[in-house]
């Protein structure tokens, strides 16, 4: 498999920035109404577990990268443990499921844009402009997503503090109570089960190539993008459970936008909520364009393709198809809630964890068997005298 993009290289400030943006844009989803439904007044205490957990993983994985894997890719790491077969359908399994989730958000952004300011408006040409221009943005590969992102990302920060700040004269700290919601067992179970949202130790491991200095800034752009990406979205969890009680958070799936319509700051601040929505449906389209490129650089990897961007206009209209295949916006959040954000952690979190940790134990039983005595090689001041 040759080394796709091989020139293309991303600065650690700019990783960062489309990190944050590509686990908060959640919150502008069915993210709220999930984690609603799961732990009630204790929603928020999900997001920040997830995002801990996440972390935890994200420090083990970066390690064993530094140390073993270094300039290499998840796909080229499973080439290394399992063959070339096994890496192809390695890389043919994380490239399906970031097709799917392109499908599930444009669906989701379409059907949020159609039914609140523009009904009149076909759902099936909304829908193509919002994937013409995730494409085209895709096309121009990891740089650019990643400069966009870091052009954007103060835009962002201003908006999800202004939506916060806005409604503190419709906040109710009472509606955080009973504090743990609906039990500790459910907020575990919930966390592990919404995790997904979270897809940074994923990303990490396909990007870690393209990172200018890996082994020294991979790092704080982990710790940086995960801390970040989790305080924002607690705190606008936080304020849609203020706002609104308990029994209603689960209902909405557009749970950002009802929270910006209750924006009332005086007779010539209302009905701002199309200000949040340009906000909202940009931030969606950098989160979709990273995945329709990981999508088509993973699977140029898995058929050693010379470079990946020839497969970004079919797989845009793959993703197209597979979010306009059901019938109605129902349909798509049940199969959202029931596939990708039940068992998404198995692919986000536990396969690449699974990969580099079989690597990292053939690479020690390599150097073992490399000494006659079985001795391992020696760390620190000893190793460099």
């Amino acid at each position: 498999m040759r080394n796709q993009q091989a020139k293309a290289k991303v600065k650690a400030n700019e990783l960062t920035a489309m990190l944050m943006i590509f686990v908060t844009t959640n919150a502008f989803l069915t993210y709220p109404r999930y984690i609603s439904r799961s732990a009630y007044e204790a929603a928020w205490m999900e997001t920040v577990i997830s995002g801990i957990g996440t972390l935890v993983l994200f420090l083990i994985v970066e390690k064993i990268f530094r140390r073993y894997f270094r300039n290499l890719d998840i796909v080229e790491v499973s080439k290394e443990v399992f063959g070339r077969v096994g890496a192809a359908v390695v890389a043919v399994v994380f490239a399906v499921y970031f097709l799917c989730s392109t499908a599930a958000v444009v669906r989701e952004f379409t059907e949020n844009v159609v039914s609140t300011v523009l009904p009149a408006t076909p759902i099936l040409l909304v829908g193509a402009v919002f994937m013409f221009a995730v494409g085209y943005i895709a096309y121009a590969g990891l740089e650019g997503i990643c400069r966009t992102a870091y052009i954007f990302l103060p835009i962002l920060l201003v908006g999800t503090l202004g939506l916060c700040v806005a409604t503190m004269n419709w906040w109710h700290f009472t509606y955080l109570f009973p504090l743990w919601g609906t039990g500790v067992p459910r907020i575990l179970s919930g966390s592990l089960q919404y995790s997904s949202i979270f897809a940074n130790v994923l990303l990490l491991t396909i990007v870690y190539p393209h990172v200018h200095d890996a082994a020294k800034k991979m790092r704080q752009i982990g710790f940086v993008s995960i801390i970040g990406s989790t305080a924002l979205l607690t705190a606008l969890v936080l304020t849609y459970l203020m706002v609104f009680p308990a029994v209603e958070t689960g209902q909405s799936s557009f749970a950002m936008y009802r929270l910006a319509r209750v924006i009332h700051l005086g007779p010539f601040f209302q009905r701002v909520e199309s200000v949040f929505i340009f906000l909202w449906v940009t931030s969606a389209t950098v989160k979709m364009a990273v995945t329709l490129w990981g999508a088509a650089y993973l699977i140029g990897k898995a058929f050693g393709w010379p470079s990946y961007r020839p497969g970004i206009p079919a797989l845009s209209l793959i993703s197209f198809s597979l979010g306009m295949w059901l019938e109605n916006w129902i349909e798509v959040i049940n199969l959202d809630a029931k596939y990708l954000m039940r068992w998404g952690w198995l692919v986000v979190f536990a396969l690449p964890l699974a990969i580099v940790l079989v690597g990292m134990l053939g690479q020690k039983v390599k150097g073992n068997r490399s000494r006659p005595d079985g001795s391992r090689r020696r760390r620190g001041k000893l190793q460099n005298v």
